[in-house]
């Protein structure tokens, strides 16, 4: 019995000394896996930033338009983010905060990158063997958040045929200067990356998301930033139950689509941008109305245009803070005029949380809504009227005004007032708070009591 008794005593023991052990292993796994707050995120952003270049550079031989390897455009898009993270490991004013953001976003890129070679791909036999069969295909592709775009191929059009890296994007490398061109001519349009390293091998049809409302036509440019060129492909076919625009392109590149013509019928159709700049700020300076022109609408303003840089003593900043919300719509979804916008109201009404904005000395609210949509990839719309020399904002999110009914609208606020005048009138001083809002009841419902 004695020997029985110990031998179960044993057993006990193993059996608690294994539980023990493993309870153990788990403990230090959970703990080597936790996210632990490190104390200075200095050194591990450099070592993210040396782990990116060393995949840059094995990647860089890897490049083309065949499946597997990397667009030179996503190529540049890496380039880009890592000189962002180097830019702020530079900085030794970088505080805490900035540099961990900047090292969980380095950690984000180098993940995606990773997943980023060329997925969509129509081989040059396949090119080929539609041309010879002068048969048709329709290939879709991610584009954007919860869209996709569609490239049409018929055979009969591909006079070469050639292999086609399919990848699109909105936001490729030169979005943000492409966006900022487009705000310079105080238009609204879409921005189409085609990752397709040189021609497709002949005429292809891109249909692409774009929101509508009353436009009928629209017209596709080519974007030439080395050259500063805008060039005329063709019209741009819309279609408003399917929110899409269809344009040919022949070959990869970044494109625009607007609603407004650029060119003129039997004239030049590759349109140089600073003179298409120069013209408009012309236009603006020779209709701006000053600052007591003010219209009745709480908003349009006048923007009484740019004095002459050297006039000026050195420019100074401030910093203003603003917020873009739709509280309202969240609310009651039921107010939409079209059910397809839900997707563009937030649930809990937040277009924009509070968002830090450092500008110049002298800036309106008006040009802090466009950097902060611009800086964010927000959609804005705003037109330029002549008569008052100022910006109307239309629509922010894609949510424009009568979308909530007869009486709906963006109106805007500053430290908790509702000026009666435009947007592009009021100037912003250090520490002003901006909110957004858009409203169902001609202010009533977003805290606007005073008739504007």
């Amino acid at each position: 019995m004695d020997k029985e008794f110990e031998k179960k005593v044993k057993m006990k023991r193993i059996r608690t000394a294994v539980v023990a052990l493993i309870v153990i292993a788990i403990a230090v796994y959970l703990i080597l896996d936790m996210d632990v707050e490190k104390a200075d995120y200095g050194a591990s952003l450099q070592d993210e930033i040396k782990t990116a270049e060393a995949l840059y550079e094995e990647q860089k031989a890897n490049t083309g338009n065949e499946e597997g390897q990397y667009a030179p455009y996503t190529l540049l898009a890496f380039a880009q983010q890592i000189e962002k993270a180097k830019a702020v490991a530079g900085d030794e004013a970088s505080e805490y905060n900035a540099e961990k953001d900047a090292y969980e976003q380095m950690k984000d890129d180098i993940k995606a990158f990773k997943k980023a070679s060329n997925q969509v791909v129509v081989s040059a036999a396949d090119a080929e063997k539609l041309a010879k069969e002068k048969r048709s295909e329709i290939y879709t592709v991610d584009f954007k958040k919860d869209k996709e775009l569609s490239y049409a191929v018929a055979g009969k059009d591909l006079k070469k045929p050639v292999t086609m890296n399919l990848t699109a994007q909105e936001e490729g490398p030169y979005y943000s200067e492409i966006s900022e061109i487009l705000a310079e001519l105080s238009l609204q349009g879409q921005v189409v990356s085609l990752y397709q390293d040189g021609a497709f091998g002949g005429k292809i049809k891109v249909t692409a998301p774009m929101y509508l409302e009353k436009e009928k036509k629209a017209y596709a440019y080519k974007v030439d930033l080395e050259k500063g060129t805008l060039a005329y492909v063709s019209d741009a076919k819309l279609d408003k139950e399917s929110q899409t625009a269809s344009f040919s392109v022949s070959e990869g590149g970044d494109y625009v689509i607007v609603t407004k013509k650029m060119h003129k019928d039997g004239k030049k159709k590759t349109l140089d941008i600073e003179e298409l700049e120069e013209k408009a700020e012309k236009e603006k300076g020779s209709n701006s109305g000053g600052k007591n022109d003010k219209p009745s609408s709480s908003n349009q303003g006048g923007n009484s245009g740019k004095d002459d840089p050297s006039d000026k003593p050195e420019e100074k900043e401030i910093t203003v803070s603003i917020e873009i919300r739709c509280d309202t719509l969240a609310e009651d979804l039921s107010r939409l005029e079209n059910p397809a916008l839900e997707a563009y109201v937030p649930s809990d009404g937040t277009i924009l949380p509070v968002t830090k904005v450092t500008v110049k000395e002298g800036s309106t609210v008006f040009d802090v809504l466009n950097k902060v949509c611009r800086d964010k990839k927000i959609h804005l719309e705003s037109s330029y009227t002549p008569a008052f020399g100022s910006y109307y904002v239309e629509g922010i999110n894609y949510l424009y005004e009568f979308d909530g009914g007869s009486q709906s609208g963006w109106e805007y606020k500053v430290n908790g007032w509702f000026p009666n005048y435009g947007c592009s009138s009021y100037v912003l001083k250090d520490g002003d708070s901006i909110v957004w809002a858009y409203t169902c009841e001609l202010g009533q419902d977003i805290g606007d009591r005073m008739p504007n």
